[in-house]
């Protein structure tokens, strides 16, 4: 009996092995890459390679449910939000066999569809940025006349980076909102949400809920991301924020949550107050934050599914730093080719950090992650070579 833990191709698919292996609790790793970083894990005792739950869906749910069967599991922990939409989606067949200790798909989508949230935190008096929602295509001039520019384009069932873009214009607004919809052919109902860009530096507040009560809650501010223009922290730093806090509070008591959630905040330069930006009903990028200032939610989470509730913890180290290192000078090499600065960069790259994600004794996957970084520089430098020898070639 254990706990099968999916996305180990994921730095947080690894955070959350090591997590409950560290505990002593059996961890069975699972995704659709061979060379997936956790499968190298000491943590993981054992791992089986799983169809893909964005492109067979219902075969990974299929497969999933075997080997739950089959291994007599404990507790199921999805990872990314594709599996753990889709999990949820079916929990009713799983809880018959095991734990999975996620909400239900109602409440779950309402939170991960940027538009329904919006929505929700309107009629609760949360602090959001301007939205806009754009349902005939012909309406796209009329609303870009009225935008204060820049703007933010995002798709409503994204996460992280994917589909977002900056517009600060009406004519690249207009543009870029066309490519969007082509680029993701997305219907009516799908066209993305067009937002305020929100000046600011940006918060998270993670927390635990066990039906509607609070058991954990976790602050970070970001130090750095990757992409630098909106994407998963890369170096960042425990605090409190009372008022972040509080929100956060609210609208996950509002919608009786259960299970870990991670609600993402900027910090707005002018009036120096919180805006809600999102919410991700599911383990998070930077969950080693956590884990490192002294709030394990994975265990939390697992106790919570095997004895039924846990003893609330509610204080945390504080100015406790981590970072990604192989993403964070991913990082400082755009920040590089956009200050024309080394010293600077130089001095952020040797910036001391408590931790790192990924680098540990349990150094396998270290060396898996590096192996994949390189070959996606590689990858991208071919490409980027390519483009530039057929643009010269063609001229």
């Amino acid at each position: 009996m254990g706990v099968i833990v999916t996305n180990a191709s994921s730095v947080k698919a690894l955070v959350v092995t090591r997590s409950l292996g560290r505990k002593g609790i059996s961890v069975i790793t699972t995704d659709c890459e061979r060379f997936s970083p956790t499968f190298f894990s000491k943590y993981s005792s054992s791992h089986f390679l799983s169809p893909s739950a964005e492109k067979s869906p219902i075969a990974f749910i299929e497969a999933l449910l075997g080997q739950v069967k089959r291994r007599n599991i404990k507790v199921l922990m999805p990872i990314n939000s594709i599996e753990t939409l889709l999990i949820s989606k079916f929990k009713d067949r799983f809880s018959k066999f095991t734990k999975v200790p996620f909400d239900d798909y109602s409440k779950m989508i309402q939170l991960h569809d940027k538009e329904k949230l919006m929505r929700i935190a309107k009629e609760l008096d949360i602090p959001i940025p301007t939205t806009y929602s754009i349902e005939d295509i012909s309406e796209i001039r009329k609303i870009a006349k009225v935008l204060e520019y820049p703007v933010v384009i995002k798709l409503k069932n994204a996460t992280s980076s994917r589909g977002i873009s900056y517009a600060f214009s009406e004519e690249e607004f207009v543009a870029k909102y066309k490519q969007t919809i082509l680029k993701y052919n997305l219907g009516s109902q799908e066209y993305p949400l067009v937002q305020e860009y929100i000046i600011g530096d940006g918060y998270g507040v993670s927390v635990l809920f066990n039906c509607g009560d609070l058991r954990a809650i976790f602050v970070h501010k970001r130090l750095r991301e990757y992409p630098i223009t909106g994407g998963p922290s890369t170096f960042r730093v425990s605090i409190r924020h009372p008022e972040m806090e509080k929100i956060a509070v609210k609208l996950l008591e509002y919608m009786n949550w259960h299970g870990v959630a991670m609600v993402e905040f900027k910090l707005n330069k002018r009036t120096n107050k919180p805006v809600l930006i999102e919410v991700n009903p599911r383990f998070w990028g930077s969950i080693n934050q956590a884990v490192v200032s002294g709030v394990d939610f994975p265990h939390l989470l697992y106790k919570v599914a095997v004895e039924g509730d846990v003893k609330p913890v509610l204080s945390y180290k504080l100015g406790v730093k981590t970072r990604f290192l192989i993403d964070d000078m991913r990082a400082l090499l755009a920040i590089l080719k956009q200050t024309k600065n080394p010293s600077y960069v130089l001095k952020e790259l040797l910036r001391k950090s408590d931790c790192d994600d990924v680098i540990d004794y349990d150094i396998l996957p270290f060396f898996a992650f590096l192996y994949i970084g390189i070959k996606k520089f590689i990858k991208g430098n071919k490409k980027r070579l390519l483009l530039e020898y057929e643009i010269c070639y063609y001229q």
